[in-house]
């Protein structure tokens, strides 16, 4: 049987294009992204080693470790006439505001609410919170369940000052966690409006 020339000159050249096809995809860089999956908070990520910013790793390690001091303080913490604590805004210091940091207040607070120290502490939402959902949810149909006739039941407030110092090729960073009285209080110690009930900070350093 004869076949036309294309097709002898094609069955020719196929072995040599497959050889070629071969080595060209063996010497190619291979275009695999990560596999992704899940790692532990606590640790760092691939792409994230070098880094110079505060990470997971340390968001866990800072709010466990002020979530176990604050409970301890048995100054602080009181079963009889638990603290009640409104979570406020991070001030971010750092040389970079436009960062927000305020995970770590929100992490702290669920630590201390799932921990055993929650009857000696408690937790409050903030005004602007409890005031919309209060109006979405009465209409102002009910005066006395108006964002007007609320009152916040706060006697303290847990803050955070974020301070960077970069110098060089390394950044260090300090968290300065408080507890800051807002009033005269009716629950746990009073020491006077404006006065810090607790501190504790944080620190790292990336080189």
């Amino acid at each position: 049987m004869h076949f036309p020339r294309c097709v002898q000159t094609f069955r020719r050249a196929a072995p040599i294009l497959l050889v070629a096809l071969a080595v060209s995809g063996c010497g190619a860089p291979q275009n695999k992204g990560t596999t992704g999956g899940r790692i532990e908070p606590d640790r760092s990520a691939s792409s994230e080693v070098g880094a110079q910013q505060l990470g997971s790793q340390d968001l866990v390690q800072a709010t466990d470790r002020m979530a176990m001091d604050i409970a301890s303080r048995l100054d602080v913490a009181n079963r009889q006439s638990p603290p009640r604590i409104v979570v406020g805004q991070i001030e971010n210091r750092t040389t970079r505001p436009e960062r927000d940091y305020q995970v770590f207040l929100a992490r702290l607070r669920a630590v201390l609410n799932a921990s055993g120290a929650r009857a000696g502490l408690q937790f409050v939402r903030e005004r602007d919170y409890i005031e919309a959902q209060r109006d979405r949810e009465y209409g102002g149909k009910d005066p006395a369940s108006t964002s007007i006739a609320y009152q916040s039941a706060a006697d303290y407030m847990l803050t955070c000052e974020v301070f960077d110092l970069p110098a060089g090729g390394s950044q260090y960073f300090l968290l300065d966690f408080q507890l800051v009285q807002l009033r005269a209080a009716a629950s746990g110690p009073n020491v006077g409006p404006g006065a810090i009930v607790w501190e504790n900070m944080y620190e790292v350093k990336f080189p």
